[in-house]
């Protein structure tokens, strides 16, 4: 049990760290929401401007369409808070990469860097994690190559969720809490060797 101390302490430290983080992000939101720009909205395919997609007749009730090269966009803009973005989409093929870009106020283009890929969470239900950020403008993705045929059934920003939600980690987020721990442990001790070997070897040259 000595032996396994460090290592407990590690991932303590690494849940404390990860519940401060979550704190800020309920504080972060709580002030963006009393400007009235963290609120639930529900969206239609009429809220956004739509590039590469055309109405498509799929004899069932829709809206239906079709994408017309393999850079089919759904624009929106306007001035959000966003932690969260809810797609409700049908694909009548696969889509490949389903993606959401995001602007900064005063940002004149859209950047890789500012993305997030869809996870299906849900049937038809993709979830984009954005982390908090204030928008002027989202570009989603809901395929990335020509002659997808989709219904898209909404878009949810900010959907009403457990207020806790904020301290659940994502499968990518629980994976590097268990990893990073042990990792920067290890990183501590080598360093600490080393460190120790070059006092050493200075005590000798003395």
């Amino acid at each position: 049990m000595k032996k396994l101390r460090p290592l407990l302490l590690a991932w303590a430290a690494g849940l404390a760290i990860w519940l401060l983080l979550g704190c800020a992000s309920l504080a972060k939101t709580a002030w963006y929401a009393r400007q009235g720009l963290a609120a639930t909205q529900s969206l239609s395919l009429e809220d956004f401007t739509p590039v590469g997609i055309e109405p498509y007749d799929a004899g069932e009730e829709g809206p239906w369409y079709i994408s017309t090269d393999g850079d089919a966009q759904l624009l929106w803009q306007g001035d959000a808070y966003l932690n969260t973005v809810w797609l409700f989409i049908e694909h009548e093929s696969p889509p490949q990469a389903v993606m959401l870009y995001w602007k900064t106020p005063g940002q004149a283009d859209f950047s890789p860097r500012q993305s997030v890929y869809g996870t299906l969470t849900a049937p038809d239900v993709y979830t984009f994690d954005l982390g908090g950020v204030r928008v002027s403008e989202v570009r989603i993705d809901p395929d990335s190559q020509g002659g997808v045929v989709t219904r898209l059934d909404g878009v949810v920003f900010n959907p009403d969720q457990w207020p806790l939600a904020a301290f659940v980690p994502g499968r990518g987020a629980a994976l590097l809490l268990l990893l990073a721990p042990p990792a920067a442990l290890a990183a501590a001790c080598q360093l600490r060797r080393a460190l120790g070997a070059l006092l050493k070897k200075d005590d000798e040259t003395k």
